[in-house]
């Protein structure tokens, strides 16, 4: 228990802030997205195809005014505050108190369900013992506060941790929630121990169901000298939940999560769906000051979805479940759209694995890539036209012989308007066309390392 809480909710915050990923969704409605705002990909007219050289050009340019509008500068004050916090309230931090606190509430929660079982067999006997902890955001409210070395708790109706920056601001991290409270049975925990007193061995398993309520909001702040730096708001609509387990083949979930930070930049994953042998979708864009940086949505239905609590992961069988007309779309800075669909995602990977099992049968080895290309229609847009510019398949090519046999392989192939292609991404995008992209996004990545201190090997 020692700093987990502080450091969950703190982590939180910075690696949704500055690492930019979340996941989330929050429409009130059960019934995920479909679809979202498709290109219907058209081929391109006379003089609005554009060659293979002109779209690395563009290319170019779009990725390098990505870079330049997202430069490591912008994280420079998040980052020294984190790296402050990391530094001073971590492992050098006396968390007894908070650790003490944590662990007196989860033993307190605990609760045994019926009597042990007990078997015995000779000199070897087993004991099992279930029990049931029902963890609340209500069970977890006090106020800490760091001093000399260590932190004090009083008692509050929130949680907060309040300390200071490196300039002595006064520092608030505060976790709210709200609304009606879901209890979810999500895993168990499971506690082996045994025992010899010279005569008999006896084992002792304790299995604890872990059912954690749900609220409908939170939200996680934090605060530096009374302006907020980082608020994380997330929303969440469980639906069908019966008698506290999430059945993957009726209930269903939306929810979503906000991020926005003080230097303008949001985080929004405007939604998150899954309905029970129906569809799921995700919605995501990441914004600054105003201006979406990149977006992304995913979209597809289901089918075969078992009757399996979700508690029971590790022991479901999906091999009957499926995704069909599987659709993403790519925005970079309403620049660059890359959209695909999939109609049919099992068929798709029977098929590849098919063609690899069939890799030293040129004729089989084919027909399988052609039937997954079948199934595959992911294009190349520029600015939200339907014009599709390029297209992605598969595309075999002869590999090693060996023991008297010709080995197949099949790789990614970009194909252009006017019938050109190349083999390979890498023969695309190589280093000698893309220098001044790739030395321009390794500048970027080392500067966002050094902001939390760290190295890339490169």
């Amino acid at each position: 228990m020692r700093k987990t809480t502080f450091l969950f909710v703190l982590g939180t915050v910075f690696s949704l802030s500055s690492t930019l990923v979340s996941c989330g969704g929050d429409d009130d409605s059960s019934d995920p997205i479909v679809n979202p705002d498709p290109i219907t990909p058209q081929e391109p007219p006379q003089n609005e195809g554009m060659t293979p050289l002109q779209q690395k050009e563009r290319l170019d340019v779009i990725a390098k005014e990505f870079m330049n509008l997202t430069p490591a500068s912008d994280f420079k004050n998040i980052a020294n505050l984190y790296n402050y916090i990391s530094d001073t309230y971590t492992d050098n931090y006396d968390w007894d108190t908070v650790g003490d606190w944590a662990g007196d509430i989860f033993d307190s929660l605990r609760e045994q369900v019926g009597n042990p079982v007990v078997e015995k067999d000779g000199g070897y006997s087993f004991v099992a013992t279930n029990y049931k902890t029902i963890l609340l955001a209500s069970n977890f409210t006090s106020h800490f506060t760091a001093s000399n070395g260590k932190w004090t708790r009083q008692d509050a109706n929130d949680l907060q941790f309040i300390f200071k920056d490196q300039n002595s601001k006064e520092c608030v991290l505060k976790l709210e929630t709200s609304g009606n409270v879901k209890k979810v049975h999500l895993f168990n925990l499971e506690d082996w121990d045994w025992e010899w007193d010279g005569n008999s061995y006896t084992e002792y398993l304790d299995r604890t169901q872990m059912i954690i309520g749900v609220p409908e909001n939170i939200v996680v702040t934090l605060t530096q000298g009374g302006s907020q730096v980082v608020k994380v708001t997330v929303k969440v609509n469980l639906a069908s939940i019966d008698n506290e387990e999430f059945d993957l083949s009726k209930s269903s979930v939306t929810a979503s999560t906000l991020v926005e930070i003080n230097n303008g930049y949001k985080i929004n994953v405007s939604q998150v769906a899954y309905k029970a042998n129906s569809g799921a979708a995700v919605t995501f864009e990441m914004s600054k000051n105003g201006t979406s940086l990149a977006s992304v949505a995913f979209s597809s239905s289901l089918s075969g979805i078992p009757s399996a609590i979700i508690s029971d992961i590790d022991d479901i069988d999906f091999d009957n479940a499926n995704m069909k007309n599987a659709y993403v779309k790519l925005d970079i800075l309403g620049k660059l759209q890359i959209q695909g669909k999939l109609s049919d995602v099992r068929k798709y990977v029977d098929y590849l694995e098919s063609a690899n099992d069939n890799e030293d049968n040129e004729k089989n080895f084919k027909s399988y890539i052609t039937q997954a290309n079948s199934l595959l229609d992911l294009n190349l847009f520029y600015d939200g036209k339907a014009v599709k510019q390029a297209s992605v398949k598969f595309e075999p090519f002869a590999g090693e012989s060996w023991g008297g046999y010709q080995y197949w392989d099949a790789e990614p192939v970009l194909y252009f308007y006017d019938g050109s292609s190349y083999s390979t991404f890498e023969a695309f995008f190589n280093d000698k066309d893309f220098k001044s992209v790739i030395d321009t996004f390794k500048g970027l990545a080392d500067k966002y390392a050094t902001l939390i201190n760290e190295r890339i090997d490169w």
